[in-house]
């Protein structure tokens, strides 16, 4: 095999975990956003695997949510699709608090 293949296989293995690593951030901070109304959030999938605020120890609640994202089997669309929507929530809970 080619550096150039290995390379290649190896930038292969390494988007999902990493793409789920940005989605599991960002799903934390808009859980533990003080301008967050869950109620208002459009995205039934986003809601679903929204985690609730943090009260737990930290290692745990880091599990509980990269438990909950593998479970739910996701996709490269939908990773991506989830991305936008919790980046565009955050924004969202941003404005609540700035006015």
């Amino acid at each position: 095999m080619s550096q150039v293949a290995r390379a290649r296989t190896s930038a292969r293995q390494y988007l999902p975990e990493s793409k789920l690593d940005d989605l599991a951030s960002s799903l934390r901070r808009l859980a533990n956003h003080r301008g967050l109304v869950r109620s208002e959030i459009a995205s039934p999938m986003l809601l679903r695997l929204l985690p609730p605020p943090r009260r737990v120890e930290e290692k745990q609640y880091e599990a509980d949510l990269r438990q909950r994202l593998t479970d739910a089997n996701l996709d490269g669309p939908r990773i991506a699709y989830l991305m936008a929507d919790a980046e565009r929530e955050i924004a969202v809970a941003h404005t609540r608090l700035s006015g």
